[in-house]
């Protein structure tokens, strides 16, 4: 089944259907479906344009140009093209002469083509500019700091010849929630895999979550439980040390003091590799709302597969070679709900835009986060996190969610409003917002408070 992709094929429309439109760029985490996405468009779609895939599968240039050559052969078998061409530019120089009808060429995983081979960007940026004029070009990538580079920056030599950029991105929670019976079940998969299209169709091939979890993650032959370290094989030369720093990282936000104490890593070789993981977005550094201290700054895991590996299979990888399926009831002990319990945070964290135009809450946001720092509490000062912290010029939400089987009630919303007093609230309007998995209390639900704000079950 092919789910979810509605406003990525309007906008292939758009490009393919706009005279004026030349260059696309196609990129996305890997296993997000990009490939997947393309091709159900070309058989969906035979008569908007004659199209060309190719798929790179080489660093080397000339291997690339003799497979291209024999796509060519195999799509036009009319056409009667030379043994062997120079250049890629000779060759769609040569295609658009030949063919009258409009052609959209795609090479897909094109930084394999254009990562060793320096002049490829500049190959292209002459094809595009020009080319054949009935020939358009789409240009796909997994490879997120390369494809980025020539997106964004003024120094790439294809910056500013994309008409249309494309980012593939995962399916949202709402998305994933839709193909699971079960609500939790889908906030477990959800939690593991971020929406990654093709992980999340792994889960739907078992009669069960559970079952899935146990095949993908705790075999030694799992088809998950080495993914996250072939990823970063596929994007950093030695990924050791970055396997450290994620290890330490693990499931939890992590300050760089306490990433050094972990990993055993100096503190002050660190932000080049936490800068390089956060470039391919598999963590996020994370500032402290309403707080302008450095020092204050954590680190996290966001990519959930990751954010999984790193807190469970990682360190324990020779008691799943042990024990196999069996060590997974071991592994997976109470820090499990915990884990879904962040994620459960982070959508209804992400969700406060909505619930502002849904008037749930009675401002706009202008900035989410997570507050951290100390708070008196039975009778001493200690650290303590609020869940959700969101604000603009005049009001601030704050917020806790609640991911477990017992109804939320007056404890957790009187400990709410005792945290908020040691936020600098700047003099603005404040609202509290508890968020519960499994409901509230018929006494917190009996509240009448303007400044009370209560998410239902998602």
């Amino acid at each position: 089944m092919f789910y979810f992709r509605e406003a990525e094929f309007r906008q292939l429309d758009r490009f393919l259907l706009s005279p004026a439109s030349k260059a696309m760029a196609v990129y996305g985490r890997r296993r997000t479906g990009k490939t997947r996405l393309i091709t159900e468009y070309i058989q969906k779609n035979p008569q908007k344009a004659a199209f060309l895939y190719y798929q790179c599968s080489s660093y080397d240039y000339h291997a690339c140009l003799t497979d291209f050559l024999s796509v060519c052969r195999n799509q036009f078998p009319n056409i009667i093209l030379p043994v062997s061409m120079p250049s890629f530019k000779d060759t769609i120089t040569f295609l658009g002469q030949v063919l009258p009808e409009k052609l959209c060429i795609i090479i897909d995983e094109f930084p394999f083509l254009a990562k060793k081979n320096d002049n490829v960007p500049v190959e292209f940026q002459w094809i595009i500019d020009h080319g054949p004029g009935s020939v358009k070009f789409i240009l796909s990538g997994s490879n997120l700091s390369f494809m980025k580079t020539q997106i964004g920056s003024l120094e790439a030599p294809l910056y500013g010849r994309f008409d249309e950029i494309m980012e593939v991105r995962p399916f949202s929670f709402v998305q994933v929630r839709s193909l699971f019976l079960n609500p939790d079940d889908a906030m477990k998969v959800y939690s593991m895999t971020g929406g990654i299209a093709q992980y999340v169709m792994f889960f739907l091939s078992y009669p069960s979550v559970k079952e899935a979890t146990s095949a993908l993650f705790f075999s030694p032959d799992g088809r998950l439980i080495r993914e996250a370290p072939n990823m970063l094989l596929q994007e950093l030369r030695d990924p050791t040390t970055y396997e450290q720093i994620l290890r330490a990282i693990g499931g939890n936000s992590r300050s760089m003091p306490q990433i050094s104490a972990q990993s055993g890593l100096d503190s002050r070789g660190l932000s080049p590799y936490l800068n390089r993981l956060e470039s391919l977005q598999f963590i996020a550094s994370v500032a402290n709302p309403l707080s302008n201290e450095k020092r204050k700054q954590r680190f996290r895991i966001t990519d959930a597969l990751f954010r999984f590996h790193y807190t469970f299979i990682e360190p324990n990888l020779s008691l799943i070679n042990s024990l196999r399926e069996q060590s997974m009831d071991i592994i997976l002990d109470h820090r499990y709900q915990e884990f879904v319990g962040i994620t459960y945070e982070d959508i209804i964290r992400e969700n406060c835009f909505q619930y502002a135009l849904d008037q749930k809450i009675p401002f706009m946001p202008r900035t989410l986060g997570k507050w951290w720092g100390p708070v008196f509490l039975n009778n001493s000062w200690q650290e303590s996190e609020v869940d959700l912290v969101a604000y603009d010029d005049h009001h601030l939400l704050v917020g806790e969610c609640k991911y477990r089987s017992k109804a939320a009630g007056m404890q957790e919303l009187e400990n709410l409003k005792l945290k908020a007093q040691f936020i600098p609230s700047k003099n603005r309007e404040i609202f509290f917002l508890l968020a519960s998995r499994s409901g509230f209390t018929d006494k917190i639900l009996a509240l009448s408070d303007p400044h009370l704000i209560l998410i239902d079950p998602i």
